[in-house]
């Protein structure tokens, strides 16, 4: 069941980091242009920063939940990686429980704060200004859910019923 998640967990790090790279290119084309057309042709397109400051969010969020699950976000490994191996899956744990619970803050907050904005519209582009923000309730859901299976897979070790094959 463990390895089942753990799989699944790969995958869904995947599409996260394979969406962010994608958004990562559309926003450095869109600046070179906006750069160049600014410079060069003597007319920026005035959209354009409306919607690298969207796509930053995007990037910034999904990349952060990829980050969950790679074990990549900051962390004290000069302090964790010195203690023994029992106490290091504990504090891993409650290194990913507080992920998993700040992501939640997250997740209700941003949950409001697209719900109202909603209604509003960007003003150079024809978007809900919520298209901004709803980013951040779907980044926390998928780090609450990869920091849970984190929290199941260092548990498992941790009770030795698992490998020592856990991600971070």
């Amino acid at each position: 069941m463990i390895k089942k998640l753990s799989r699944a967990a790969d995958y869904v790090e995947r599409a996260l980091t394979i969406v962010s790279a994608v958004l990562m290119a559309a926003l450095a084309l869109l600046v070179c242009w906006q750069v160049f057309a600014r410079y060069v042709l003597r007319d920026s397109p005035f959209w354009v920063e409306e919607v690298t400051v969207t796509a930053m969010m995007w990037v910034g969020l999904l990349g952060g939940a990829a980050c969950v699950w790679t074990g990549s976000h900051m962390s004290l490994e000069l302090v964790v990686k010195r203690l023994p191996a029992r106490a290091r899956a504990v504090v891993e744990i409650c290194v990913e429980l507080a992920i998993a619970a700040f992501a939640g803050f997250l997740g209700a907050n941003g949950w409001r704060l697209a719900a109202l904005t909603m209604t509003s519209r960007m003003s150079t582009v024809p978007l809900p200004l919520g298209l901004t923000y709803v980013v951040i309730p779907v980044a926390a859901v998928f780090m609450i859910l990869l920091a849970l299976v984190r929290v199941l897979t260092k548990g498992a070790v941790l009770l030795g019923k698992g490998s020592e094959e856990t991600h971070g």
